[in-house]
């Protein structure tokens, strides 16, 4: 027999990327169901009755049937293999086994990201934007740009609405241009909001098909997704960004409630209820669920046009309720090389 002590240094094939002894090993994991069991369960049977000659006959056995954990579709990954899905974590761009994005879209997108996009450039110019003191656009070209796309220069509710007074009060337009400086799009340059070389290069060569994919990256990798949004950090909900398209295009073809997302990531991640901090007005699986929803489902997914997004309207205490579906956009943007 193999002693117990040689499974917490191996990757946890839970697919997190993890050793195991930091991973579903962990003694105070609260989760049931823990993703190891039936590895642990397999590898017991498997050694059943055999002996080994040597330690390197051990070896040889063990690393075997990690190969065949770690390459073997899992039901609880939607069809992925632990092997996969660690590439989906831990190097998502480059998961070539798994997915590729394209370069250029092969048409122009519609979406929110690019809408804004468009409507900031041209804003922008050839002379460019003197920014306020705060260093964010100006009140008027704010109010401007939501007058052209929203017909008003006010936000909050319909019943209690206010009168746009800074970049902040317009947050998808402050989005928009925070990702487009990571992005390399726009930058300052001697006092004012410039668009970069890069950015004109893309624009006359792609146009917006050009954009969409370099946004769509520096949201995805440098963009902060916990930036005022209240909920705390939970980085590992942007790290697998790519399982979440990976679910949208398996599931997103019919119109899923968002709770369907929400259990499928749970089911897939189950010890990620461990690592959100205690709060004493909602439970970890509320937390859970309902960042979900606001940051990766309709602030990700139907910010950048990769799925139609329906929000219910909100009464005072109730949760909002999401549904979703993909939209071509998806299938455009990222190919898939797994069912």
């Amino acid at each position: 027999m193999i002693d117990a002590n040689t499974y917490h240094s191996l990757p946890c094939p839970c697919g997190s990327g993890k050793p195991f002894d930091e991973c579903c090993f962990r003694p105070n994991n609260r989760v049931s169901g823990n993703p190891m069991d039936e590895a642990m369960r397999t590898l017991r049977e498997e050694q059943q009755g055999r002996q080994f000659s040597s330690i390197e006959d051990a070896n040889r056995f063990m690393h075997e049937f990690m190969t065949r954990q770690n390459t073997t579709p899992c039901d609880d990954f939607a069809g992925l293999s632990p092997s996969e899905m660690r590439a989906v974590l831990a190097t998502p761009f480059d998961a070539h086994e798994v997915a590729s994005f394209a370069d250029v879209l092969p048409q122009e997108p519609v979406c929110p990201a690019t809408t804004l996009f468009k409507a900031l450039a041209d804003a922008v110019g050839d002379k460019g934007l003197k920014p306020t003191a705060t260093g964010n656009l100006p009140r008027n070209t704010v109010r401007e740009i939501s007058i052209a796309l929203n017909g008003t220069d006010t936000f909050g509710s319909e019943r209690f609405p206010h009168r746009i007074q800074k970049e902040t009060d317009y947050f998808d337009l402050h989005l928009t241009r925070l990702v487009a400086g990571l992005a390399g799009l726009i930058r300052k340059y001697k006092g004012r909001f410039i668009l970069t070389k890069k950015c004109r290069t893309i624009l006359d060569r792609h146009g917006m098909a050009g954009i969409w994919p370099v946004l769509f990256r520096a949201y995805a990798e440098k963009y902060n997704w916990a930036y005022s949004d209240g909920y705390g950090e939970l980085y590992f909900m942007q790290r697998s960004f790519l399982y979440t398209l990976y679910l949208l295009h398996v599931f997103g073809s019919e119109e899923q409630d968002g709770l369907f997302y929400v259990d499928a990531f749970l089911i897939a991640f189950p010890a990620y209820l461990d690592d959100i901090p205690e709060c004493h007005y909602m439970s970890t699986e509320e937390i859970v669920c309902s960042s979900y929803l606001h940051r990766t489902i309709d602030r990700f997914t139907g910010f950048f046009g990769l799925a139609h997004v329906e929000k219910s309207e909100r009464k005072f205490g109730e949760t909002t309720l999401y549904k979703v579906r993909a939209l071509p956009l998806l299938d455009q943007a990222i190919r898939f090389h797994v069912p």
